[in-house]
């Protein structure tokens, strides 16, 4: 894990054919910070990685980060980095760690590499390229795969969790899955509880939305994305009844179903709902 000098010169200066900090290649010698081993593995406990997982390290130095993912939690890791004696000494160090069989290193630019085998990704560089990966991140990972940042945020994208570590400060997030847009809802044996439209904005994790009901628009309450599942609530007068309907569920691309839990009514209990995103 390293912060790129270079590229932070490069963004001070603004050269006119910088267009992206991807292009940027470091010559020999360019400093490199290391994370610190306590940081280390604050970053793989947080994002409770697994053996069941692949952790991807952007800009992954001396493999430290790659290393640990596999010898301590039993995943599978790939480090990306561009400078070839790093890759090599990221190669001996696995070896020397016993992991070479559940590690690589490849030498690719960060923004070029493709990102949708991993479910985890780690992170230290420089806070604007973390905001210029956000866009990446969001479109390749999967809803429920974990990011976490030794030492820097993703701007507009808000962590979901901060910790401390000594004198680091370890970022996660969740990627959310993509819930934005209007919905038509039904409601199993209660066809007329159901909303007829649900309106949903997103800004990353953070959702707001309404209902259109028989009396009319409500707000949601409590709306909440975390990975692939969504909850909602909704409450209103309906067909002369004071009703709470708490949604719970899952999204698949535009596809959604989970349970609901009514209160008040003739339809008290528990029910399945779907719901499917409209064009």
């Amino acid at each position: 894990m390293k912060i790129r000098l270079l590229a932070l010169l490069c963004c001070l200066v603004s050269l006119a054919g910088c267009a992206t900090l991807a292009d940027q290649k470091p010559s020999a010698g360019v400093a490199f910070v290391t994370t610190p081993y306590e940081a280390v593995n604050e970053m793989l406990r947080l994002s409770a990685v697994t053996r069941d997982d692949v952790v991807y390290d952007l800009g992954s130095g001396d493999g430290r980060i790659v290393i640990a993912a596999a010898r301590d939690f039993g995943a599978r890791a790939v480090g990306v980095e561009i400078d070839q004696a790093l890759i090599k000494e990221s190669n001996e160090n696995a070896q020397k760690a016993g992991v070479s069989d559940r590690v690589s290193f490849v030498e690719k630019d960060l923004f070029q590499v493709d990102l949708r085998g991993a479910t985890v990704v780690t992170l230290f560089l420089l806070p604007g390229l973390n905001e210029m990966l956000a866009p990446k991140l969001m479109e390749e990972l999967q809803p429920g795969a974990r990011i976490v940042s030794h030492m820097f945020d993703m701007g507009e994208w808000q962590p979901d969790k901060t910790v401390r570590v000594g004198e680091s400060t370890i970022y996660l997030w969740v990627r959310p899955a993509h819930v934005a847009g209007a919905w038509q809802l039904h409601i199993t044996d209660a066809e007329g509880l159901s909303p007829r439209t649900l309106f949903i904005r997103q800004a990353f994790q953070k959702i707001t939305g309404s209902a259109t009901l028989k009396e009319g628009n409500v707000g949601l309450r409590d709306p909440r994305v975390e990975g692939d599942r969504l909850a909602f609530v909704v409450a209103g007068t309906i067909s002369g009844y004071e009703v709470r309907m708490s949604f719970s569920g899952i999204v698949r691309d535009n596809r959604a179903e989970g349970s609901v839990e009514i209160k008040g009514g003739p339809h008290t209990g528990v029910h399945q709902w779907k719901a499917l995103r409209t064009p």
